[in-house]
C-alpha cells in the first residue's frame, strides 16, 4: 500500500476534505470576493469607507468560514479560490497571490501550533495573521512597484493601513457573526 501524497505532514496538518467542505469553501470564497467586488463598484471605487468595510466583510467571512470548516488548509484554499477568482476576472494579483499563499500556509501553522482548528481563539489568531501578513504582502507588492520614486509609497501605505483597520474591526464583527450564526445552528 502506497502512502498518501501528504505523509510528510504532522497528523493534524494533513488534509481530509468531504466535497461538502470543498463547496462550502469555493461558495465562501466566492460569496467574499463577490462582496468585495459589490462593496468597491457601490461605493464608487476604492475609496476609503469603502476600501475598510471590503476588509471588513472579507475577514469576517474567513472567520465564518474558518468556523465553519475546521480543517487544516480551509484558509489556503478560500485564498486560492478568491486569488483565481482576481486573477481571471481583473486580471491582478500575479505578483500578490504567491505571497498570499505562504502567508496563508503560515497561518495554517499557526493555528496548529496554537492547537488545532477546534479553538475559537486559534482560528481568530490564525485570521488576524493571515490578514496582518497579506497587508505586509501588500507593501511588499507596493515597494517594487515604487522603489524608484520612495515618496510615492505613502499613497499605498495609507490605503494599505485603512484596509488593515478594516480587516481588524472585520475581525470582532466576525467574531459576532460566528455567535450568531452558532445561534441559528448554522456553525456546530
Amino acid at each position: 500500500m502506497s502512502k498518501p501524497s501528504f505523509a510528510w505532514l504532522p497528523e493534524g496538518m494533513q488534509p481530509h476534505f468531504t466535497v461538502r467542505d470543498l463547496v462550502f469553501i469555493g461558495i465562501f470564497a466566492a460569496v467574499a470576493k463577490a462582496a468585495a467586488l459589490g462593496i468597491a463598484f457601490v461605493g464608487g471605487g476604492m475609496n476609503p469607507l469603502s476600501l475598510a468595510l471590503k476588509n471588513f466583510v472579507y475577514t469576517a467571512l474567513m472567520l465564518v468560514l474558518a468556523h465553519k470548516v475546521q480543517k487544516p488548509w480551509t484558509l489556503t484554499l478560500a485564498v486560492l479560490v478568491s486569488s483565481l477568482i482576481s486573477l481571471l476576472l481583473m486580471g491582478q494579483g500575479v505578483l500578490h497571490t504567491p505571497g498570499a499563499l505562504l502567508t496563508c500556509v503560515l497561518a495554517e501553522f499557526i493555528i496548529y501550533a496554537l492547537g488545532g482548528y477546534h479553538r475559537a481563539f486559534n482560528l481568530m489568531a490564525g485570521v488576524l495573521f493571515l490578514e496582518v501578513a497579506g497587508k505586509v504582502v501588500s507593501l511588499a507588492v507596493a515597494w517594487m512597484y515604487y522603489r524608484e520614486q520612495p515618496a510615492l509609497i505613502a499613497v499605498p501605505v495609507v490605503f494599505i493601513s485603512i484596509g488593515a483597520l478594516g480587516s481588524v474591526v472585520g475581525l470582532a464583527g466576525g467574531t459576532k457573526l460566528v455567535k450568531e450564526l452558532r445561534h441559528a445552528s448554522f456553525i456546530s
